[in-house]
């Protein structure tokens, strides 16, 4: 079963004036990741949002643990995002020395406990799993000086953090995560090992970042892009009603790819501002309907009350 819900927030949601710490930062990442890993979603896009005048001024995001600039806001929200669904054997292979410093709080939560390879005792014989290079013998030459070889872009070897690096049957393209089935040493679909599969049919969800408000829809994580975009007003502590929008309110409905936007209408705005798209020059006119939750729910928590109300 291939997920039907793309959910989107703003980057703005760990920014200075939500977290004032590495520490606030990541709860706020893991609360919306455990959100999406309960209600299947297949892909979470983070809306990157130019912050306030300050910040803009001196382009950064000031953490008290260590300094961002604001375009990296999205990044670590990102990386965190990632993270919570990446088995720990895999971390350091997936994500770079210097991201991998940001994953100190992270590392001390709990598993998600949704997570297929957390839940299905069935789906014993697969494993998560990164396609490395198989280990060269080093040669020399006549004159001792080393002989310097191409290196492969596929290989048979995946390291799924056991003691011996699996073999498969068929080479695949180095440095892929995959799903792979230890009993036949194949690549299989996380559709096929654990039932349920992301856009791009990806294990877990599908991580991407919007820099502009039109990549949100342009570059979908389903090639069939989505039916619905739903607005969902959170993260605005100080309004007392729901954004005039003009949107109708948003009625179930089956078999339909969702876009939902979890956000305050205000940092919509700031990411639509530079937007030169014909004949659109509202971002309202991109959406078809709005949802309704409380006034003033932070944004991880509107993400599981608004996943819970579709």
């Amino acid at each position: 079963m291939t997920s039907s819900i793309t959910l989107c927030i703003p980057s703005s949601c760990i920014s200075r004036s939500n977290c004032k710490n590495l520490e606030q930062a990541t709860f706020t990442a893991y609360q919306i990741a455990r959100a999406a890993c309960t209600y299947n979603v297949g892909e979470i896009v983070i809306l990157d949002v130019p912050e306030n005048t300050e910040a803009e001024e001196s382009n950064k995001i000031k953490f008290e643990e260590k300094n961002t600039t604001a375009s990296d806001s999205s990044r670590l929200l990102a990386s965190l995002l990632q993270f919570f669904t990446t088995p720990s054997y895999l971390v350091k292979s997936v994500f770079q020395a210097s991201v991998i410093e940001y994953f100190k709080i992270a590392k001390k939560l709990p598993k998600i406990s949704t997570l297929p390879y957390m839940q299905n005792d069935a789906a014993a014989c697969f494993r998560e799993g990164i396609s490395i290079p198989k280990m060269s013998v080093v040669k020399k030459n006549a004159e001792g000086k080393v002989v310097k070889k191409k290196k492969p872009a596929t290989t048979k070897y995946v390291n799924t953090g056991e003691r011996e690096i699996l073999e498969l049957e068929k080479e695949i393209p180095i440095n892929t995560r995959v799903t792979v089935n230890t009993k036949t040493k194949s690549v299989v679909s996380p559709d096929e090992a654990y039932g349920k599969a992301g856009a791009l049919r990806t294990f877990g969800y599908h991580v991407r970042v919007a820099t502009r408000f039109s990549s949100l829809f342009t570059e979908p994580g389903y090639t069939e892009g989505y039916d619905r975009c739903i607005y969902v007003s959170s993260g605005d502590y100080f309004s007392n009603e729901q954004p005039a929008t003009g949107l109708p309110s948003y009625q179930k409905e089956s078999n339909k790819r969702l876009l939902l936007v979890v956000a305050k209408w205000n940092d919509i705005q700031k990411a639509f501002k530079y937007e030169t798209i014909e004949g659109v020059t509202e971002p309202q006119q991109m959406m078809d309907c709005t949802l309704e939750i409380p006034l003033g729910t932070r944004i991880e928590d509107g993400v599981l009350v608004s996943l819970a109300k579709l």
